[in-house]
């Protein structure tokens, strides 16, 4: 039993770098790649689905260190997967909210898992540099789910409209987010109600303050390491 526990925590430990590196591909690849060939209707939004489930897969594999977590993370894919499901045969507000709940725990425990490993004490590692991307695309996510939240209550939140009911919602939102976060600002998608300009407002703060505050802190760890390493 000991010895079957031990290799348990030595796969854990083996499976979370690796398991980072394939999820910032992962995530890559479906928000750039899939998610604008579905909604250009090169294949399906079930095809993008299917990315989403290795993404949820390699999540998994990172936060598997972390029991809490990794709980979670295991209880909102069930949630979500069952949400989708009862979504695709009886559509309602009820079924969206909650799969979009359960994408947001699933994002934000996933975030803190990987913000944890990034800023703890320590060498700076290329895995390091990999998660403080994943972060960064997290932050995006996260917001791009909030904003769909409130389109699904508020449908002229947005100008033109969101429409959360169909996948080109989802295509939209990311696309918005990823906007206000790198304060682009291109205009075709502007935020109309007083909490979507909040979010787009905070967004674009952060998008700012996280690039610089990342680099202080792993130059910090980066200069605290050899210090401790040469005394």
């Amino acid at each position: 039993m000991k010895n079957t526990i031990k290799r348990m925590v030595q796969w854990q430990g083996r499976a979370q770098e690796p398991g980072l590196s394939a999820l910032l591909l992962l995530e890559i690849l479906a928000i750039f790649v899939a998610l604008p060939l579905s909604e250009l209707g090169v294949f399906s939004f079930r095809v993008f689905n299917v990315a989403v489930s290795l993404i949820l897969v390699a999540g998994c594999a990172v936060v598997s260190r972390h029991r809490f977590a990794l709980a979670a993370v295991l209880v909102s894919i069930v949630v979500s997967w069952v949400a989708i499901f009862i979504r695709e045969e009886l559509p309602s507000v009820a079924t969206v909210y909650a799969n979009l709940a359960a994408n947001l725990v699933f994002v934000i425990v996933l975030t803190s898992v990987v913000g944890h490993a990034v800023f703890a004490p320590g060498r700076i590692t290329f895995h390091r540099v990999q998660g403080a991307i994943v972060i960064y695309l997290h932050i995006a996510l996260i917001f791009s789910v909030l904003y769909l939240m409130i389109a699904l209550f508020v449908p002229n939140a947005f100008k033109p409209p969101i429409n959360i009911i169909e996948g080109s919602g989802t295509a939209q939102s990311i696309y918005f987010s990823f906007v206000a976060l790198t304060s682009t600002g291109y205009g075709d998608i502007v935020p109309v109600h007083p909490f979507t300009r909040s979010l787009a407002n905070l967004e674009g703060i952060i998008g700012q303050l996280f690039p610089a505050t990342l680099i202080a802190r792993l130059v910090t760890l980066e200069f605290n390491f050899k210090k401790r390493k040469s005394d």
